[in-house]
């Protein structure tokens, strides 16, 4: 079924063409900046002496998301915008045993075509999952996502990992699968495997939805 419905959703999105998906990029930027802004912690107020208060500003939020290739929902200006608001971006690094490691992405940084998949990768400091327990927010990349919070890769299980070593859903920071559309599907639409970890909400062009794991 899932190789079905992945090759499915593959053609679909070839169909759109570099302007449906270009079209979409607006969009994304405005509804994953407002997931952001919703993720801010309220500023802090510390007493001084006399009656003063001085209100200190929040350090920036980490956020971890990635970097889009080939007929992937378009990233490129998700993640300068999230920059330049002020967030730390982190983007993800394939390494062997599909495990990620995360790198902080910023506009000027190199770039290199990874050694284990289709896909470009930032040059720096790798850090370990682990780190991540630190974001406070994860966009993920899909090709579909259910009512229910699952999410369909693209099979090769890297994600699924990464959300595995962060431990259970209650002690993850919130994680936001980004789609089109046309792939927020019915909730029983995908099925379940014993390790899928369910997302929090999906991110459209158009709108947030919460899921049910949300």
């Amino acid at each position: 079924m899932k190789t079905e419905l992945r090759a499915l959703l593959r053609a679909q999105r070839q169909e759109m063409g570099d302007g449906g998906r270009s079209d979409a990029g607006d969009g994304f930027v405005g509804q994953a900046l407002q997931w952001a802004q919703s993720l801010r912690r309220p500023m802090a107020a510390r007493p001084v002496t006399g009656s003063a208060v001085e209100i200190s500003s929040p350090a920036p939020l980490s956020i971890g998301a990635y970097l889009s290739s080939g007929t992937e929902p378009p990233t490129a200006g998700v993640v300068r915008a999230l920059t330049d608001a002020g967030y730390h971006v982190y983007v993800p690094v394939c390494e062997v045993g599909f495990l990620l490691s995360w790198v902080r992405w910023r506009p000027d940084i190199p770039l290199h075509r990874s050694a284990l998949a289709p896909v470009d990768e930032p040059v720096g400091e790798r850090l370990p999952a682990a780190f991540m327990m630190e974001a406070a927010g994860i966009l993920l990349p899909a090709l579909a996502v259910d009512a229910d919070g699952i999410r369909l890769g693209h099979g090769g299980g890297y994600y699924d990992r990464f959300l595995a070593l962060l431990g259970p859903a209650a002690q993850r920071p919130p994680t936001v699968a980004m789609v089109y559309d046309h792939e927020l599907l019915a909730a029983g639409a995908i099925g379940r495997e014993p390790w899928d970890a369910p997302v929090d909400g999906v991110l459209t062009p158009r709108r947030y939805a919460a899921t049910a794991a949300g």
